[in-house]
Parts: structure tokens; sequence; C-alpha cells
């Protein structure tokens, strides 16, 4: 398989992930608002923040390649970069088994128990794990046919590859904006306080405009470029796309904020976990690919 092909499907496995992904994020955001979440114990509550977290974590985790392929690549092909995605797609499997076994432990506790729910919560974060990294005890074949860096990528490659990569963060805006607008109809954001409702509006403005700049490169592609493969299209959907990605760390930062202290009734840990998120998501996706591009730019 060459490396053009290696990347397209490697692209396509990270979109997998994104899409399991962003269920566990819809609920993590949806439940503190949900009437139930009050009766849940205060091991419960800490329970589904620390999820919280951790799908940020994995949802900032699997976006970091697109951010680095427009940047650091320029939409190149190439066996680094290819590498990544294989360690992206490794790094965030266990987390993902973990914040899976969680949710599932604390369903089946409302539901049938204590001992049920730690029993499912092992038995399915255990299962998530052996499946997924249960390859790895397999011996597989290396494919010498990968072509080298010095190979120039297509540019229909290009833009499939920067069409792909719109749809690797479009569900995570799509689960993010989902729950932005269903729960101004809840009692629980009627309860928000003044700021808080401020902070979700912010974030819903963000996500928002986050969804129409991931939409728009469709858009040209159709209407303007009848859907040639033209490399003035490449460019302008890079920029889209980046551009998108500083939108949607707002807009997750400004909701993380909200949920955490409706979880929490702790603005300090709503203030730091914010913090923690924004710093994490702009590093990974603009502060971390701009500084290997300019480290590579002066080799």
């Amino acid at each position: 398989m060459s490396l053009a092909d290696k990347t397209k499907t490697a692209l396509d496995e990270l979109r997998m992930l994104m899409l399991g992904a962003q269920i566990l994020l819809g609920f993590q955001f949806q439940a503190p608002f949900q009437n139930a979440f009050s009766r849940l114990s205060a091991t419960e509550k800490g329970i589904e923040a620390i999820v919280l977290c951790i799908m940020v974590m994995i949802i900032g985790l699997l976006i970091t390649p697109s951010a680095r392929h427009r940047i650091v690549e320029r939409g190149e092909a190439t066996p680094e970069f290819n590498g990544l995605l294989t360690r992206i797609s490794m790094l965030t499997l266990g987390p993902f088994a973990l914040a899976l076994g969680l949710d599932i432990g604390v369903a089946f506790n409302r539901g049938l128990g204590l001992t049920a729910g730690v029993a499912a919560g092992i038995l399915g974060g255990l299962a998530a794990v052996g499946l997924w990294y249960g390859p790895l005890l397999r011996d597989g074949k290396e494919d010498t046919s990968m072509a080298t860096s010095d190979e120039k990528t297509a540019t229909a490659a290009k833009i499939d590859y920067v069409l792909t990569e719109a749809r690797v963060v479009l569900p995570g805006a799509q689960a993010l904006l989902g729950f932005q607008l269903a729960i101004v109809l809840t009692s629980g954001f009627a309860d928000l306080g003044a700021s808080a409702k401020t902070f979700h509006c912010v974030a819903l403005g963000a996500v928002a405009l986050t969804t129409i700049l991931l939409v728009t490169p469709a858009a040209y592609h159709r209407i303007v470029y009848d859907g040639s493969n033209v490399a003035e299209f490449y460019h302008i959907a890079s920029r889209f796309l980046l551009a998108a990605t500083v939108f949607l760390a707002l807009g997750l930062t400004a909701d993380v904020h909200v949920v955490i202290g409706k979880a929490t009734q702790s603005p300090f840990l709503a203030n730091v976990t914010a913090a923690v998120a924004a710093v994490m998501l702009l590093g990974f996706w603009h502060l971390w690919p701009w500084w290997k591009r300019v480290q590579r730019d002066h080799i």
C-alpha cells in the first residue's frame, strides 16, 4: 500500500474513533442538566466529572493530527505524519476504554445496584481494552512499499485529506452544538447563574461558527470549483479547517467551565479545569504544530 493510501486509511480510522467518542462527549455535557443528576452520590458526580475531562482530552488528541497535517506537513503524506496517526490512535484507546467503563458502571449502579455497577464497569472496560489492544499481540509484517517523504502528494489526495480531516473535527462540534441547543430548554439551565449562562452563550456562538466554518469547504468545492481538484481550493479549505479549531477550542473550554461548575458546585474547579482545557486544546492544535513547523523550516 502506498503512503498516500495509508494516510487516507489512517484518517478514516481516526474519524471512526471520533464518531464513537462524540457519543460519550455529548452525554457527559448533558448529564449534569438531567433531572436525576442531583440524586447521584458525590462519588458518581465525581466520576461523571472525571469522564468529561477524559473525553475532552480524547477529543483534543483526535483533532491534533488534522491541525498538525495542515500546519507542519502542509497536507503532504509523510511517514512522520502516518506514524503520528498510529500513535494518536493507540494513545486514545486506553482513556476511551476507561471512560466507557466508568460510564457503564454508573449506569448499571443506578439500575441494578453497586455490585452490578462495579462488575459491569470493570467488564466493559476490560472488554474494550482487550479488543482494541489485542492486535498488539499479533506479529505484523512490515510494509516495505511505503513511499518516501520526498514524494510529493497529488493535489487530489491533498483535497481528499483536508475534507476527511474536516469530517474528523465535525462530529466533535456536532455533539457539542446539539448539547448546547438542547440544554437551554431544561430546568437545570434555568437554575444557572448569570455568568454561567453567559459562558454557555459564548460557547454556543463559538461552536455554531465552528460548524459553519467546517461545512464551508464542501460548499466552496461544489459551488465555486464544481468539485474539481484545484490547488487553490485546497489552501482555502485548510484555512477554514484551522480557523474552525480555534473556535472549537473556545467553545469546548467555555462549556467545560459551565458543566464542571454545575456538576461540582465549585467555581474554583470550574476555573482550573477550563484553564487546563484551553491550554491543552490550543497547545495540541496550534502552539505545538506551529512550533514544529518553525523548527522544520529552520533546519
